[in-house]
C-alpha cells in the first residue's frame, strides 16, 4: 500500500518527511552531546573555584597527605601503609594523575579530584535522558540539582576518595540497564566502584541485583557469573600486590556490621540530610540537601518519580535505600561523605519527576507550554538557588580562613612559616644530614611526611632527600606495621 501512494505521487512528501525526521534526529544528537558537555563544564568551573578557594589557605588536611601523596606512592611499592589505607582503587587513580599533572606540589589532587567529579552530572544527564526518557531540559535540571547539592559539592574537591564510587557507580548502573549485550560487563565498574571507596558497595549491590533479575538465558548467567568472578578478583587483587599482607573494602569498619544501632544510625543520616551535614571532613554548614524545605521538594519528587516511573527508576532509588541501609550497619567512621549516593540520586529523580509534571498540562499547547516552563523554573529555583546561596558562603569562610582547614595530623609548622615551607627546611636538614628520617617521622607526621618528602621532590625532578628504603625501614617502627604485619616481622 505504502508503494503504491508513493508510485502515486507521493514520493516527494515522504522523502521530505524522511529528510524532515533526519534533521531531528541530528539536532537531538547535537543536544545531547551539547548539554552534557555544558554541565561539564558549569561543574569543572565550580569544583576548581572551591578547590582554590580552599587551597588559599595553604593547609593540607591529614587524611589528604595519606591519600594524595602516600598511599600512590605506597601503591607503586607494593606496601599497605596503614590499616586505613584500604582503597586501592583510588590510589591507582591518584598514582596515574599524579605521573599526569603539570605541576605537583602540595595541593596537586584537590583540581584533579575536582575536575574528576565534574563528570558526575554529565552522566546523570546521559542517565535521565537514555535510561529515565526525560527531556534534554528536565534532564539537564535533575543533574545540575545533583551536582549543586552540598552533598556532592562539599565532597567534590577535597583530595580524598569519596565522591569517586558515584561516578563508577553510576556508569556501573548505566551499563546493567543497557538494552545492549554487553550490559553484564557493569559489574566491573560496580568492582571497581568499591574499590574506590567502601560507600561503593550500595551501587555494587543494586548493579549486582539487576544483573541478576536480567538473567534469561544460559548465556546471561555465564557471563554474569563471570563478571562477578572479574570484579571480585578487581576488589581483592590488592591483597595480591601489598607484600605485608592486607586489608580491602572495610578500612575503617573492620569490625564489620554493627546492627546493635541501625535506628539510631538512621535518624542520624535523616539528621545529615535535612539538618547538618557536619562531620569528617564536611567543610559545610549546610546539610547534605541543603534545608528541610529544599529536602521536602526533593522528596516529592521521588515520591512522583517512583510513583509515575517505577519500571525505570527502582534500581536508582535503590541505590539511595542501600546506601543509607550500608550506614545503618556499618562500624566505620561516621559522616555525611559516606552517604553521597543519597544526595546524587535525590538530584537525579527530580527530571522524572519534572518530566511528569510537564505532561499533566499538555493541552492546551498555549496552556501547557507557560505552565511547563513555569514549573521547571519554580522547581529549579527552589532546589538551586539555596544550594548556590550556601556554596557561595561555604567557599568564601573557606577562601578568607573563617572556616579554617585542620592540621589534624602531628606535623608541627615552623614558627612564622607553612606547611610548604617547613617541608622544604625538613628536605634541606635531611640533606645536610641534620636530621635523620626516623626524628622526621617522629616529629613531623611519621610516614606521611617522610613519603611526601620523597614524591614532592621526585615528581618536580630533584632527586629525594631519603630513599623508599629509608621510608620502609622507619614504617617497621610503626604501630601500623605492627597491626597489618603482625609483631614477629616488625622488630
Amino acid at each position: 500500500m505504502l508503494l503504491n501512494d508513493a508510485v502515486a505521487g507521493d514520493a516527494p512528501t515522504l522523502a521530505l518527511d524522511g529528510r524532515a525526521a533526519r534533521r531531528a534526529a541530528r539536532l537531538r544528537t547535537a543536544v545531547d552531546v551539547l548539554l552534557p558537555l555544558a554541565l561539564f563544564a558549569g561543574a569543572l568551573a565550580w569544583n576548581l573555584w572551591f578547590a582554590a578557594g580552599a587551597s588559599a589557605q595553604g593547609v593540607i588536611t591529614g587524611e589528604e597527605a595519606s591519600i594524595d601523596h602516600r598511599d600512590p606512592l605506597a601503591l607503586s611499592l607494593g606496601w599497605q601503609p596503614s590499616i586505613w589505607s584500604t582503597n586501592a582503587g583510588s590510589q591507582l587513580y591518584y598514582l596515574v594523575a599524579s605521573h599526569l599533572t603539570p605541576e605537583y606540589g602540595l595541593f596537586w589532587a584537590r583540581p584533579v579530584k575536582a575536575a574528576t567529579m565534574a563528570v558526575l552530572p554529565a552522566l546523570l544527564y546521559l542517565v535521565a535522558r537514555r535510561r529515565l526518557r526525560c527531556s534534554p531540559v528536565t534532564a539537564t535540571v535533575g543533574a545540575a540539582v545533583a551536582a549543586l547539592l552540598p552533598g556532592v559539592t562539599t565532597i567534590a574537591w577535597v583530595g580524598t576518595e569519596n565522591g569517586f564510587e558515584a561516578i563508577w557507580g553510576v556508569l556501573a548502573l548505566y551499563l546493567a540497564t543497557s538494552r545492549r549485550a554487553w550490559w553484564p560487563l557493569a559489574l566491573l565498574p560496580a568492582a571497581y566502584a568499591v574499590s574506590n571507596y567502601t560507600a561503593g558497595l550500595a551501587w555494587a549491590a543494586v548493579v549486582a541485583l539487576v544483573c541478576l533479575v536480567r538473567v534469561r538465558s544460559f548465556r546471561d548467567a555465564v557471563f554474569v557469573l563471570l563478571g562477578g568472578a572479574v570484579g571480585t578478583g578487581l576488589v581483592l587483587a590488592p591483597l595480591l600486590w601489598w607484600r605485608n599482607g592486607g586489608i580491602v573494602v572495610t578500612g575503617g569498619g573492620r569490625s564489620g556490621a554493627d546492627l546493635d544501632e541501625w535506628r539510631i544510625r538512621l535518624v542520624e543520616t535523616l539528621h545529615l540530610l535535612v539538618d547538618d551535614g557536619s562531620g569528617y571532613y564536611w567543610f559545610s554548614d549546610q546539610p547534605m540537601l541543603t534545608s528541610r524545605v529544599v529536602a521536602g521538594v526533593l522528596a516529592a519528587c521521588a515520591l512522583v518519580a517512583v510513583l509515575r516511573r517505577f519500571r525505570l527508576v527502582w534500581p536508582w532509588f535503590t541505590v539511595a535505600l542501600a546506601s543509607a541501609g550500608l550506614y545503618a550497619v556499618s562500624s566505620g567512621v561516621p559522616g555525611s561523605r559516606r552517604i553521597a549516593a543519597v544526595a546524587v540520586v535525590a538530584g537525579l529523580l527530580v527530571a522524572p519527576a519534572l518530566d511528569e509534571l510537564v505532561r499533566v498540562v499538555r493541552r492546551p499547547r498555549w496552556v501547557a507550554v507557560p505552565v511547563a516552563t513555569l514549573l521547571v523554573v519554580l522547581v529549579t529555583a527552589v532546589a538551586v538557588v539555596p544550594s548556590v546561596q550556601g556554596g557561595l558562603s561555604t567557599r568564601a569562610e573557606l577562601a578568607s580562613g573563617t572556616r579554617p582547614l585542620p592540621i589534624d595530623w602531628p606535623f608541627p609548622v615552623d614558627l612564622g612559616g607553612t606547611q610548604s615551607s617547613t617541608l622544604v627546611r625538613l628536605d634541606a636538614d635531611l640533606r645536610a644530614g641534620t636530621v635523620t628520617p626516623a626524628d622526621v617521622g617522629d616529629g613531623w607526621g611519621g610516614t606521611r611526611t617522610l613519603a611526601m618528602l620523597i614524591v614532592l621532590a621526585e615528581r618536580n625532578g630533584r632527586t629525594p632527600p631519603l630513599s623508599t628504603d629509608d621510608l620502609l625501614g622507619y614504617y617497621r617502627t610503626t604501630e601500623d606495621c605492627r597491626l597489618l604485619d603482625g609483631r614477629p616481622s616488625c622488630g
